[in-house]
């Protein structure tokens, strides 16, 4: 059931013990969004606990809070605790914290592939990002801010509009991203500590742009994580997208992470197609200029599907 802006409050109210959650392989919107609803609803006296099924990047350490994030096998919750999923799509998007989920689901997301799992939603594809969303709902309520909230939504907006360069930038996310700095957010101290990079990552990026390809005539380029490659660079490869992004005359930028012999996570970014409907081929989702989705092959095959795919579109 959709909800109204004042239906949400008023079920956050109601329950006093909340497990929270976002999808795996978290990113800055989904780890700020998570940030901000726990301080909130730490402030109004709940029962919280965030969970996620994944490592956290370095990069997010900054962030207040982040070191009361669980990961699945440290929580126990029953039927009377509602559960409030962040930035996803489906139950299937949240890993092993699917198992936690005993009783009923609030569902705040931004994604046009939104499976409309929960017995409450609230989904806005019109917002660039879900912290957008929770910045307009807690500007609403007109209550209980706090710096801590500020600079996490704050980061979770800019880094899922690519500090506003994005074409999902809209006025309303710059507005949302204004309110934010009125209560606190500090826009400097978030870019320094997002930007910051240690030695080894910076050497990474030689062995990473090795990996570099270009198809259909340098329209769509791709970077691919072998197993290699991530010795070096390590888990959290996000960074490195803007490198496929960036290549001159590129119009759809893919990368493919090896998992494991029979299974490669692939993330895409467009320019202007839909790769969303690329994504939803293989099961995946997103936005129609950012998704991502997970094939059950092989690295190599995996990409030969994936170039296969966005080429029938270009």
């Amino acid at each position: 059931m959709n909800c109204s802006a004042q239906e949400i409050y008023t079920l956050l109210r109601h329950y006093d013990k909340i497990l929270l959650t976002a999808h795996v392989s978290p990113d800055g919107d989904a780890i700020g969004s998570l940030l901000a609803l726990w301080h909130w609803l730490q402030l109004q006296g709940k029962k919280a606990v965030m969970v996620i099924d994944d490592d956290i990047d370095d990069r997010y350490d900054f962030l207040d809070g982040l070191q009361y994030i669980n990961k699945p096998e440290q929580v126990e919750t029953d039927d009377s605790w509602l559960t409030v999923v962040l930035d996803a799509t489906g139950l299937g998007r949240i890993g092993q914290a699917e198992k936690l989920v005993r009783g009923k689901v609030l569902n705040i997301d931004h994604h046009i592939s939104n499976e409309h799992f929960a017995q409450w939603e609230y989904v806005r594809p019109d917002c660039a990002a879900t912290g957008e969303i929770l910045t307009y709902l807690f500007d609403l309520w007109q209550r209980d801010w706090n710096t801590a909230m500020a600079d996490a939504l704050y980061t979770a907006i800019a880094t899922d509009c690519g500090f506003f360069k994005f074409n999902n930038t809209t006025g309303h996310t710059l507005r949302m991203a204004a309110l934010l700095v009125d209560h606190g957010a500090r826009p400097d101290f978030i870019s320094e500590h997002l930007d910051a990079r240690s030695l080894e990552k910076l050497k990474a990026l030689s062995k990473v742009l090795e990996h570099l390809e270009l198809f259909d005539d340098g329209r769509i380029s791709c970077l691919s994580y072998t197993p290699e490659v991530l010795k070096i660079t390590g888990e959290h490869t996000g960074m490195y997208m803007d490198y496929a992004r960036n290549v001159k005359g590129s119009e759809v930028a893919f990368t493919v992470k090896y998992v494991s012999d029979k299974e490669t996570r692939v993330s895409l970014r467009s320019k202007g197609m839909d790769v969303n409907a690329v994504a939803a081929v293989f099961g995946g989702g997103g936005h129609v200029r950012a998704a991502g989705c997970t094939l059950d092959k092989p690295l190599d095959e995996a990409k030969k599907l994936i170039v296969k795919e966005i080429e029938k579109r270009l």
